[in-house]
């Protein structure tokens, strides 16, 4: 199974399974209100409900945490545009059909920002730092998220693995899901460039360049970094991404069954 048709599985396999946690929560909440008159009267049924009111309140935040990053960040980045290189890269990449953004900040910057309409943030410390093949691998890496929706769909697993924090199986999956997210836009760069060269390299440039300067922000770089090496630079090499899913998907299951014993009685 190749890893872009695993990834659907496991987020369809996690919609259902958090899809049957919550109906599971609001029977237990119906049962306690039942006849209009709270029945939680032991400590199960209250511990229950800190969850159910801890999942609401965590997801409630974190929307909200969300939403107000997103226009500091947009706000911020206008703040700094670099017109003319702005410009000139909005002509050069005209086909892929996305706005890129420059803007002027001596640390590399290269991500993909917003969910209705995603645009591409490039610093020009970055421009600086790379030439122009290395900038078309990271900007093809980075139409690759914004291609694909993968802001709204890591911001909805972000949503999910917080407000359930207490599934052990939430960070397993999550991370999972941001390393393979990673490695399939890399996988796209080096097919439209023909070659891994060119990302290679900036994957090389930048491991050098964090741990001269652990402070400094790098975005494309800050995550899953091993697995992202070897897939370029031993490109014959099956790469596995290794997460411990067995006991946190236990645990997770014998909570689903005692909300359900709950959710029964």
């Amino acid at each position: 199974m190749s890893p872009s048709v695993k990834l659907k599985w496991i987020y369809a396999s996690l919609a259902v399974f958090v899809a049957l946690f919550s109906l599971q929560m609001g029977l237990l909440v119906g049962h306690q209100l039942e006849n209009g008159k709270l029945q939680a009267v032991c400590i199960t049924f209250i511990l229950f409900d800190l969850l159910f009111g801890y999942t609401i309140i965590r997801a409630i935040w974190r929307i909200m945490a969300q939403s107000y990053l997103t226009r500091k960040s947009l706000k911020h980045f206008r703040s700094r545009r670099h017109d003319k290189l702005t410009k000139r890269l909005n002509y050069k990449y005209s086909s892929l059909g996305t706005e890129i953004l420059v803007v002027r900040d001596e640390a590399f910057v290269a991500l993909a920002i917003g969910m209705r309409k995603p645009k591409i943030v490039l610093s020009t410390a970055m421009l600086h730092m790379f030439d122009e093949d290395e900038v078309k691998a990271i900007l093809l890496h980075e139409w690759h998220h914004c291609q694909n929706r993968d802001n709204v769909k890591m911001f909805l697993l972000t949503l999910l693995t917080e407000g359930f924090s207490y599934l052990p199986i939430m960070k397993p999956v999550f991370r999972y899901c941001q390393t393979w997210t990673e490695l399939l836009a890399d996988r796209f760069a080096i097919r439209q460039m023909g070659t891994e060269l060119h990302l290679a390299s900036v994957l090389l440039k930048l491991a050098k360049i964090k741990k001269q300067n652990h402070a400094a922000a790098v975005h494309f770089a800050a995550t899953t970094m091993h697995y992202r090496m070897i897939q370029v630079l031993e490109p014959n090499q099956t790469v596995k991404v290794k997460v411990a899913f067995l006991r946190p998907l236990l645990v997770s299951v014998l909570l689903l069954l005692l909300f359900m014993i709950g959710g029964d009685t």
